[in-house]
């Protein structure tokens, strides 16, 4: 289903459809699509992340992703790092996992390693960073800096980011894990009334009931 199509069916649900009766009628367009923007973000980070963390499972978030070729590697010399920009902020999840895949173009089982940005100078001192020559990186703002493991003969990259509902196009394809398709119209009704989602996993959000 394509996310317009997704709006589509939200509108019709409150233009008559089956939804709340003090929903019916009650939102613009742009106002319904924020309200999606959170219930999704909501699904991804606080249903489906915990889900996939648990059992070691992330192709349920693999499913949220988009993909972006010849990303520039640039190189900034006052820092003596080589890094790209992001086309898009990705969901923020964490240890940054909203950043799926940074590889080369033609060789995604190569792909680099994710770092904590505050472990850099304690990684750069051990000996398995001589050893290992695995390209890593670190998140900062909308920009990913490599080690310098990164052949400097290297200049475009593979990116797959999990994209915020938000930045999506209304051409771009969105899905839903088995069984979580009611799910995501709960929420986004909750949230349109104000209501705290409905607790959905076995965490300690006080958000949530």
């Amino acid at each position: 289903m394509k996310k317009i199509q997704f709006l589509d069916i939200l509108k019709d649900m409150l233009a008559g459809g089956d939804c709340p009766q003090e929903l019916k009628g009650k939102y613009h367009p742009e106002v319904l699509a924020r309200h999606v923007e959170m219930g999704m973000d909501y699904m991804i980070a606080n249903v489906l992340y915990p889900k996939a963390s648990k059992n070691e499972n992330w192709g349920a978030l693999d499913i949220y992703i988009k993909t972006y070729k010849d990303v520039a590697i640039l190189y900034d010399e006052d820092r003596d790092e080589y890094y790209c920009i992001m086309p898009v902020q990705p969901v923020s999840l964490p240890s940054n996992r909203g950043v799926r895949v940074v590889s080369p173009m033609k060789d995604q089982a190569n792909r680099f390693i994710y770092r904590d940005n505050n472990s850099n100078n304690y990684y750069d001192k051990l000996e398995v960073n001589q050893v290992i020559d695995d390209v890593r990186y670190y998140v900062e703002k909308d920009r990913l800096y490599f080690s310098k493991h990164l052949s400097p003969f290297m200049k475009k990259l593979l990116l797959k980011l999990i994209l915020p509902f938000g930045k999506l196009d209304d051409s771009d394809e969105i899905n839903f894990p088995e069984g979580f398709g009611q799910t995501i119209f709960d929420i986004i009704f909750d949230r349109m009334q104000k209501k705290r989602p409905e607790k959905l996993s076995n965490d300690n959000n006080s958000n949530t009931i």
